[in-house]
């Protein structure tokens, strides 16, 4: 009896051998790479939908509402290599269960042994997006925005890129800053003509485009604003990259924030709260200073309308009862805690300790606020363009800058002041509690988000650069984080090795 095979049925067998042989060539020994990362919604409860991760050379990035329990989930991925290991655990696609609540490292190991690590970020949906949204504004006529007190008229449109919410409307438009509206590339103001919620933030009229110009990699308000937020710093600035057009030219890339204003989901005092900034500017209409370490204080709020001298004097006799304990001989064993909130002010010198700010020892840029019938508290955070060592002639990050005491001239009143506060031995006490707590729980999550921000920016960088020159950027993504994230790492070597010899 013959065996009569169909000739076609013969064809199909090669070539399914000759696939199946030429795919798996393509699997060498030496590759170890993930080519997808998700949470299935069919594996995962509490998903209604599939989220799929963003493969960032060794970053995956996922980001999952607020309401997903991130301790319980599976992840389902796609990779070329032997196995994939978290520590000593081998993983299973569809099938292991992790605590995605902090950054975890994937190990991929491949068929000749050698590995590679995929660092894996959950992102909460009101963290960082791995987009750059756009920002467009057509000012009346065209006007070019040459001055810092004069509002022009003009529209904005967002171009949310998908993960914000697209945005059209009418505003107003003006420099702002003090010594950065001076430099080639201009910060500015701008004033809605009615309240919106701008990318996913609480709706308000006045907002702010930092332009970042004193360092290319563009990274530096993205530290400390992060860590004021995992320290629990109350009404702190939300940052997001963006990139801006104004009237069809190009700006590059900016940090678009919340204006400094009371209100609720801003700075939350209250009607009858304290909004007090110490500035050696002292440009603001009530102001005084002060009596003993001669501190510039201004009134943020109350607003000016509704100030008067009576008010200011109430005002400034309060801060120099307060003042004037931290002055005394009898200092700190008297009841100078009964008036100042001591983690508030210890939360707000780990971040200026972290990032090196000098600002607060002229002071410039100092915020202070206060409930009514509370204690002063330190905050909000603002303005880091003289951080990480900055000079003029180094930039910043220049290493050996890493290990500068916050407190050097004891001349300057921001200086002698908080100074002073921090020589209190419980003061050093709660410091040293609360920093091994964010070493402990927060610093590496503060460094995950900084390589998020980066390689989020990164595709605007090099039309920023061609705009604005390097400044001190290598031009390499990479290189940039890395120099960051070194300098952090001495930074807070340093602060661990002096934390017992304040």
């Amino acid at each position: 009896m013959k065996n009569n095979i169909p000739i076609c049925l013969i064809l199909l067998i090669l070539l399914v051998s000759a696939c199946k042989k030429k795919s798996n060539d393509t699997i060498h020994p030496t590759d170890k790479e993930f080519v997808s990362f998700q949470f299935k919604a069919g594996l995962n409860p509490d998903l209604t939908n599939t989220v799929e991760g963003q493969i960032i050379d060794s970053l995956i990035v996922l980001e999952i509402s607020q309401t997903i329990n991130n301790e319980a989930l599976i992840a389902s991925f796609e990779f070329k290599g032997k196995a994939v290991f978290i520590g000593t655990a081998e993983q299973k696609s569809g099938v292991t269960i992790n605590d995605f609540s902090q950054p975890i490292d994937y190990i991929i190991h491949a068929k000749d042994n050698s590995t590679k690590k995929y660092t894996v970020i959950v992102k909460r949906s009101d963290d960082l997006k791995t987009v750059l949204p756009h920002i467009f504004i057509e000012v009346e006529d065209g006007a070019e925005i040459v001055e810092k007190d004069t509002y022009l008229h003009a529209t904005i449109t967002i171009d949310g890129k998908g993960s914000y919410e697209d945005y059209t409307g009418l505003t107003q438009i003006k420099g702002r800053g003090n010594t950065s509206w001076y430099l080639p590339k201009k910060p500015y103001r701008l004033k809605l003509h009615v309240k919106a919620p701008l990318l996913g933030l609480p709706a308000y009229k006045d907002w702010v485009l930092l332009a970042e110009y004193l360092d290319g990699s563009m990274l530096y308000n993205s530290v400390p604003f992060k860590a004021a937020r995992q320290l629990g710093i109350p009404y702190t600035n939300h940052i997001i990259p963006v990139e801006l057009t104004i009237n069809n030219v190009y700006k590059g890339v900016y940090a678009f924030t919340e204006h400094k204003e009371v209100g609720v989901g801003r700075i939350d005092i209250g009607k009858n709260g304290l909004l007090l900034e110490l500035d050696n500017n002292y440009d603001e209409d009530w102001k005084f200073q002060s009596n003993y370490f001669g501190l510039p204080v201004m009134i943020q709020y109350p607003k000016s309308k509704d100030m008067n001298n009576e008010r200011l004097a109430a005002i400034r006799a309060d801060f120099e009862t307060f003042e004037s304990l931290v002055f005394d001989d009898s200092f700190p064993d008297n009841n100078y805690l009964d008036y100042i909130d001591d983690q508030a002010f210890v939360d707000y010198l780990i971040v200026y300790e972290l990032t090196l700010n000098q600002e607060i020892n002229h002071p410039k840029s100092t915020y202070i606020n206060k409930l009514a019938g509370g204690k002063y508290r330190m905050g909000i955070i603002w303005d880091f363009d003289w951080a990480y060592g900055f000079k003029p002639e180094t930039g910043h990050y220049y290493e050996q800058t890493a290990t500068w005491p916050l407190f050097v001239d004891i001349s300057y009143p921001g200086t002698l002041f908080f100074k002073r506060l921090m020589e209190a031995p419980h003061m050093q006490q709660l410091f040293k509690e609360r920093w091994n707590w964010f070493i402990t729980y927060k610093y590496r999550e503060l460094k995950e988000y900084v390589r998020v921000y980066a390689y989020t920016i990164q595709p605007a960088l090099a039309n920023d650069h061609d705009l604005w020159g390097p400044r001190g950027s290598t031009g390499n993504t990479e290189q940039d984080l890395q120099k960051v994230l070194n300098w952090l790492e001495a930074r807070k070597n340093f602060i661990d090795s002096n934390i017992n010899n304040f």
